[in-house]
Protein backbone atom coordinates (compact mmCIF):
# COMPACT_ATOMS: atom_id res chain seq x y z
CA UNK A 1 0.00 0.00 0.00
CA UNK A 2 1.41 3.38 -0.98
CA UNK A 3 1.99 6.04 1.63
CA UNK A 4 -0.87 8.44 2.23
CA UNK A 5 1.66 11.15 1.46
CA UNK A 6 1.66 10.29 -2.23
CA UNK A 7 -1.42 12.53 -2.19
CA UNK A 8 0.70 15.46 -1.06
CA UNK A 9 1.87 15.93 -4.63
CA UNK A 10 -1.47 17.64 -5.29
CA UNK A 11 -2.41 19.07 -1.90
CA UNK A 12 -0.98 19.15 1.63
CA UNK A 13 -4.52 18.81 2.98
CA UNK A 14 -5.56 15.59 1.28
CA UNK A 15 -3.96 13.33 3.92
CA UNK A 16 -5.60 15.47 6.61
CA UNK A 17 -8.97 14.94 4.92
CA UNK A 18 -8.36 11.18 4.76
CA UNK A 19 -7.69 11.23 8.49
CA UNK A 20 -10.85 13.22 9.31
CA UNK A 21 -12.91 10.73 7.29
CA UNK A 22 -11.80 7.99 9.69
CA UNK A 23 -12.56 10.29 12.61
CA UNK A 24 -16.04 10.83 11.19
CA UNK A 25 -16.51 7.06 11.03
CA UNK A 26 -15.96 7.04 14.81
CA UNK A 27 -18.38 9.94 15.28
CA UNK A 28 -21.09 8.08 13.37
CA UNK A 29 -20.96 5.24 15.91
CA UNK A 30 -21.73 7.41 18.96
CA UNK A 31 -25.54 7.42 18.60
CA UNK A 32 -25.79 3.66 17.86
CA UNK A 33 -23.50 3.01 20.84
CA UNK A 34 -25.78 4.81 23.29
CA UNK A 35 -28.92 3.42 21.70
CA UNK A 36 -27.61 -0.07 22.38
CA UNK A 37 -26.53 0.93 25.89
CA UNK A 38 -29.96 2.20 26.90
CA UNK A 39 -31.63 -0.79 25.29
CA UNK A 40 -29.51 -3.01 27.52
CA UNK A 41 -28.14 -4.71 24.41
CA UNK A 42 -24.62 -5.25 25.71
CA UNK A 43 -23.68 -7.59 22.86
CA UNK A 44 -24.41 -4.74 20.46
CA UNK A 45 -22.44 -2.35 22.67
CA UNK A 46 -19.50 -4.74 22.31
CA UNK A 47 -19.86 -4.93 18.51
CA UNK A 48 -20.11 -1.17 18.06
CA UNK A 49 -17.19 -0.64 20.41
CA UNK A 50 -15.08 -2.96 18.29
CA UNK A 51 -16.00 -0.93 15.20
CA UNK A 52 -14.91 2.25 16.94
CA UNK A 53 -11.60 0.71 17.98
CA UNK A 54 -10.96 -0.40 14.40
CA UNK A 55 -11.79 3.04 12.95
CA UNK A 56 -9.58 4.71 15.55
CA UNK A 57 -6.74 2.34 14.68
CA UNK A 58 -7.11 3.18 10.98
CA UNK A 59 -7.10 6.90 11.83
CA UNK A 60 -3.93 6.39 13.87
CA UNK A 61 -2.18 4.75 10.93
CA UNK A 62 -2.91 7.77 8.76
CA UNK A 63 -1.88 10.15 11.56
CA UNK A 64 1.44 8.34 12.02
CA UNK A 65 2.08 8.36 8.29
CA UNK A 66 1.51 12.12 8.25
CA UNK A 67 3.85 12.65 11.18
CA UNK A 68 6.54 10.41 9.71
CA UNK A 69 6.57 12.09 6.30
CA UNK A 70 5.67 15.69 6.93
CA UNK A 71 9.30 16.91 7.35
CA UNK A 72 10.03 15.52 3.86
CA UNK A 73 6.94 16.99 2.26
CA UNK A 74 6.61 19.87 -0.12
CA UNK A 75 6.20 23.41 1.13
CA UNK A 76 3.07 23.82 3.23
CA UNK A 77 0.70 26.73 2.72
CA UNK A 78 0.40 27.06 6.53
CA UNK A 79 2.79 26.89 9.45
CA UNK A 80 3.79 23.27 10.06
CA UNK A 81 3.18 23.57 13.80
CA UNK A 82 -0.37 24.80 13.18
CA UNK A 83 -0.89 21.96 10.73
CA UNK A 84 0.20 19.47 13.39
CA UNK A 85 -2.04 21.11 16.00
CA UNK A 86 -4.95 20.58 13.63
CA UNK A 87 -4.01 16.93 13.16
CA UNK A 88 -3.77 16.48 16.94
CA UNK A 89 -7.23 17.99 17.46
CA UNK A 90 -8.67 15.58 14.91
CA UNK A 91 -6.87 12.68 16.59
CA UNK A 92 -8.18 13.69 20.01
CA UNK A 93 -11.77 13.40 18.77
CA UNK A 94 -11.34 9.77 17.73
CA UNK A 95 -9.37 9.03 20.91
CA UNK A 96 -12.19 10.41 23.08
CA UNK A 97 -14.76 8.32 21.22
CA UNK A 98 -12.63 5.22 21.67
CA UNK A 99 -12.45 6.05 25.39
CA UNK A 100 -16.27 6.18 25.45
CA UNK A 101 -16.41 2.72 23.91
CA UNK A 102 -13.94 1.38 26.46
CA UNK A 103 -15.85 2.85 29.41
CA UNK A 104 -19.13 1.28 28.30
CA UNK A 105 -17.42 -2.10 28.04
CA UNK A 106 -15.85 -2.06 31.50
CA UNK A 107 -19.10 -3.18 33.09
CA UNK A 108 -22.79 -3.39 32.27
CA UNK A 109 -23.82 0.00 33.56
CA UNK A 110 -27.22 0.62 35.12
CA UNK A 111 -29.35 2.82 32.83
CA UNK A 112 -31.44 5.19 34.99
CA UNK A 113 -34.45 6.54 33.11
CA UNK A 114 -33.78 10.07 34.37
CA UNK A 115 -30.42 10.09 32.56
CA UNK A 116 -31.83 9.25 29.15
CA UNK A 117 -33.16 12.67 28.17
CA UNK A 118 -30.15 14.81 29.22
CA UNK A 119 -27.69 12.21 27.93
CA UNK A 120 -29.37 11.89 24.53
CA UNK A 121 -29.55 15.67 24.32
CA UNK A 122 -25.79 15.90 24.93
CA UNK A 123 -25.04 13.04 22.53
CA UNK A 124 -27.07 14.66 19.72
CA UNK A 125 -25.36 17.99 20.28
CA UNK A 126 -21.85 16.55 20.44
CA UNK A 127 -22.36 14.51 17.27
CA UNK A 128 -23.64 17.60 15.44
CA UNK A 129 -20.62 19.59 16.59
CA UNK A 130 -18.16 16.88 15.55
CA UNK A 131 -19.76 16.51 12.12
CA UNK A 132 -19.48 20.27 11.64
CA UNK A 133 -15.79 20.12 12.49
CA UNK A 134 -15.26 17.27 10.04
CA UNK A 135 -17.04 19.26 7.33
CA UNK A 136 -14.69 22.18 7.92
CA UNK A 137 -11.62 20.07 7.17
CA UNK A 138 -13.06 19.34 3.75
CA UNK A 139 -13.33 23.09 3.16
CA UNK A 140 -9.54 23.41 3.34
CA UNK A 141 -9.00 22.54 -0.31
CA UNK A 142 -11.30 25.33 -1.44
CA UNK A 143 -9.87 27.66 1.18
CA UNK A 144 -6.37 26.98 -0.12
CA UNK A 145 -7.46 27.72 -3.69
CA UNK A 146 -8.88 31.02 -2.43
CA UNK A 147 -5.53 31.84 -0.74
CA UNK A 148 -7.30 31.85 2.62
CA UNK A 149 -9.35 34.89 1.67
CA UNK A 150 -12.57 36.07 0.09
CA UNK A 151 -16.01 34.55 0.42
CA UNK A 152 -14.64 31.11 1.33
CA UNK A 153 -12.66 32.56 4.24
CA UNK A 154 -15.76 34.34 5.50
CA UNK A 155 -17.71 31.08 5.28
CA UNK A 156 -15.06 29.20 7.28
CA UNK A 157 -14.74 32.02 9.83
CA UNK A 158 -18.50 31.89 10.45
CA UNK A 159 -18.41 28.10 10.85
CA UNK A 160 -15.53 28.40 13.33
CA UNK A 161 -17.54 30.83 15.45
CA UNK A 162 -20.47 28.39 15.31
CA UNK A 163 -18.24 25.60 16.64
CA UNK A 164 -17.35 27.82 19.61
CA UNK A 165 -21.06 28.30 20.29
CA UNK A 166 -21.65 24.55 20.05
CA UNK A 167 -18.90 23.93 22.60
CA UNK A 168 -20.38 26.49 25.01
CA UNK A 169 -23.78 24.86 24.65
CA UNK A 170 -22.23 21.43 25.20
CA UNK A 171 -20.75 22.68 28.50
CA UNK A 172 -24.23 23.63 29.68
CA UNK A 173 -25.65 20.27 28.66
CA UNK A 174 -22.80 18.51 30.48
CA UNK A 175 -23.66 20.45 33.62
CA UNK A 176 -27.32 19.46 33.35
CA UNK A 177 -26.35 15.82 32.93
CA UNK A 178 -23.96 16.02 35.89
CA UNK A 179 -26.72 17.45 38.08
CA UNK A 180 -29.05 14.59 37.14
CA UNK A 181 -26.30 12.05 37.64
CA UNK A 182 -25.25 13.16 41.10
CA UNK A 183 -28.85 13.45 42.23
CA UNK A 184 -28.87 9.66 41.79
CA UNK A 185 -25.87 8.98 44.01
CA UNK A 186 -28.01 6.96 46.43
CA UNK A 187 -29.56 4.91 43.61
CA UNK A 188 -26.33 4.12 41.75
CA UNK A 189 -23.35 2.12 42.86
CA UNK A 190 -20.10 4.03 43.28
CA UNK A 191 -18.71 2.27 40.23
CA UNK A 192 -21.65 3.21 38.00
CA UNK A 193 -21.57 6.81 39.24
CA UNK A 194 -17.87 7.05 38.47
CA UNK A 195 -18.18 5.57 34.99
CA UNK A 196 -21.22 7.63 33.98
CA UNK A 197 -19.34 10.73 35.08
CA UNK A 198 -16.44 9.68 32.84
CA UNK A 199 -18.89 9.22 29.96
CA UNK A 200 -20.06 12.80 30.51
CA UNK A 201 -16.47 14.05 30.44
CA UNK A 202 -15.55 12.15 27.28
CA UNK A 203 -18.59 13.45 25.42
CA UNK A 204 -17.54 16.94 26.46
CA UNK A 205 -14.04 16.25 25.19
CA UNK A 206 -15.43 15.50 21.71
CA UNK A 207 -17.08 18.93 21.67
CA UNK A 208 -13.94 20.59 23.07
CA UNK A 209 -11.69 19.13 20.37
CA UNK A 210 -14.22 19.96 17.68
CA UNK A 211 -14.03 23.58 18.78
CA UNK A 212 -10.22 23.36 18.75
CA UNK A 213 -10.38 22.52 15.05
CA UNK A 214 -12.24 25.78 14.54
CA UNK A 215 -9.72 27.71 16.64
CA UNK A 216 -6.81 26.33 14.62
CA UNK A 217 -8.47 27.17 11.31
CA UNK A 218 -8.94 30.73 12.52
CA UNK A 219 -5.17 30.86 13.04
CA UNK A 220 -4.77 29.82 9.41
CA UNK A 221 -7.07 32.67 8.38
CA UNK A 222 -5.27 35.20 10.58
CA UNK A 223 -1.96 34.49 8.85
Amino acid sequence: MRSIFSMFAKSPFKPLASHIDKVRSCVEQIKPLFKAQFAGDYDQVQKISEKIVQFEYEADKIKNDIRDHLPQSIFLAVDKRDFMHLLSAQDDISDSIEDLAVILRIRQLTNPDTLKEPLNDLVDHVVMSAHSACDLIHELETLLEASFGGVEAEKVEKACHQLATYEWEADKKQFTLAQKLFSLDDALSAGDLLLWNEVNKKLGAVADKSELIGKTLRIFLAK
